[in-house]
């Protein structure tokens, strides 16, 4: 066979392998509408910047989607302008401007991911006939440019969803990331943010704005407040506490708070975020209807960088949470319960186990006098290397003091008891340091109880045994016995 001849079949084959190849591309076409009325497979990742303008252009971007249809107007002229949604504006609701900035960023550009049909003759099977979202994006740039996104279904693979332009027929694909800030409702632009701690401007301001100075908590589920304040002991050099919390619990008792249970009552009010907004501008009904004209919970914070104040209503439908409204918002918000650590906590859950806390380098004078005990301690000295003791005038056994001391600070607040007492105390206890005082009373109230009534307030009550113990104990200590510290 001549050579010409062969080249003349060797080309003839590969123009039939081209041809073949053609045909199954064409077979394979994601991008055609095979007429079935299904969404074709999706081609592979052509990821491409479709337009690009700048976000500072935007005059205005108008979003209709399922649950209405809203504006972005930019305010001002020149230079000096903002960004914001008048419906909001009108109701006083705040702005959630980094929620508004990211819309801005998707509208100024879009990225497709892949390119589906040039020319879908029927673009209703992507969702973009009756499309979810319209979008119109008006820019002040030289052409006064204008983009309208239809925005369709999500592709059967997830995280991308159809979309074209108004008035054509070539479908794109775009990642979620992208577009489901178009589906959004207005409320997604309300900031959610109910409490944030005051930042000073000056670098050189050193003032605590996260220090409570007061927090109350009135519920209708109790009938006092818990009451929380500042602990004023703190600021006095002549007052050493064995407490690290710097806050008391003043109400309905007064105690030191244990700093790890009482965390969260304390620190959630800072970055307080609701999980949703459920209306804006709520009428005096619609307080009635989320349980916030009378509410189940009043939370009030005295915060040296600015006060709080929030009501909390009824449960949601699903138990997981509640209706709350807090001050100079005009929006009823969801927290869900445990955003709310105010609601479910009681006094003793918040404190220390000990009624008094008064360290013992810094006692002056402990008394103890009641039934079969009548003992007066003189203390002297700041630190272990002077610490002296005299019980009624006489020197006595410094060290066995220390370890009844330590039994006197385990008295117990084991219950709240809050009610008035008429009896005279069987035992007292005075402690009292250069720059603070206790006084414990023990009242019985039968079935081997006793209240302790604690600088003049009934607080506590407690097994009588404890007292009983401490009586047999100071006998024990003058006769140079153990100290047994179980009651």
């Amino acid at each position: 066979m001549k050579s010409s001849v062969k080249i003349i079949i060797v080309f003839g084959i590969i123009i039939l392998l081209l041809a073949v190849a053609v045909v199954i591309l064409r077979m394979t076409d994601s991008g055609a509408d095979d007429g079935s009325g299904e969404v074709p497979a999706v081609t592979e990742p052509s990821s491409k910047l479709i337009y690009d303008k700048d976000p500072a252009d935007i005059s205005m971007v108008t979003v209709k989607n399922g649950s209405g249809s809203y504006s972005i107007e930019r305010i001002g002229e020149n230079d000096v302008f903002i960004w914001t949604i008048l419906d909001l504006e009108r109701v006083q609701a705040p702005v959630d401007y980094n929620a508004l900035n990211s819309t801005l960023e998707n509208s100024a550009s879009m990225t497709i991911q892949q390119l589906v049909a040039e020319n879908a003759p029927d673009i209703s099977i992507y969702g973009l006939e009756n499309p979810r979202a319209e979008v119109k994006i008006e820019f002040t740039d030289d052409g006064s440019t204008v983009k309208e996104i239809l925005i369709g279904d999500e592709t059967p693979s997830a995280g991308r969803t159809y979309f074209c332009f108004k008035g054509e027929n070539t479908v794109y694909t775009a990642n979620n990331a992208d577009t489901s800030c178009f589906l959004e409702d207005t409320y997604f632009y309300v900031n959610k943010t109910l409490y944030t701690a005051f930042t000073p401007a000056d670098p050189e301001d050193t003032t605590d704005y996260t220090r409570i100075n007061k927090l109350t908590v009135n519920r209708t589920d109790i009938d006092y407040d818990i009451v929380i304040e500042y602990d004023k002991r703190q600021d006095n050099p002549d007052i050493v506490i064995g407490n690290s919390s710097q806050h008391r619990l003043a109400s309905p008792v007064v105690l030191d708070l244990n700093s790890e249970t009482s965390a969260d009552v304390m620190q959630s009010v800072f970055g307080l975020t609701a999980d949703s907004v459920e209306m804006l501008a709520p009428l005096s009904e619609d307080l009635e209807k989320y349980g916030l004209r009378v509410p189940y919970a009043q939370i009030s914070m005295d915060i040296s960088g600015g006060d709080f104040k929030m009501s909390v209503g009824n449960e949601t439908e699903d138990k997981t949470g509640r209706y709350c409204v807090a001050q100079d918002i005009n929006a009823v918000y969801v927290l869900s319960n445990d955003k709310l650590p105010w609601l479910k906590v009681m006094p003793l859950d918040l404190t220390t186990s000990l009624i008094t806390s008064n360290y013992i380098y810094s006692l002056t004078n402990v008394d103890i006098t009641g039934t079969g005990i009548d003992a007066h301690f003189t203390v002297t000295g700041s630190s272990a290397d002077d610490f002296a003791v005299k019980l009624n005038g006489n020197d006595t056994d410094t060290e066995a003091f220390k370890t009844f001391y330590q039994y006197i600070l385990k008295a117990p607040a084991e219950e709240l008891y809050l009610d008035s007492v008429n009896t005279e105390p069987y035992l007292t206890v005075s402690i009292k340091t250069a720059g603070y005082s206790d006084v414990l009373e023990f009242v019985d109230i039968g079935n081997r109880r006793s209240v302790i009534v604690l600088n003049g307030r009934p607080s506590f009550s407690c097994r009588t045994s404890y007292a009983e113990r401490l009586i047999e104990n100071y006998n024990s200590y003058k006769s140079g016995g153990e100290i047994i510290d179980t009651w």
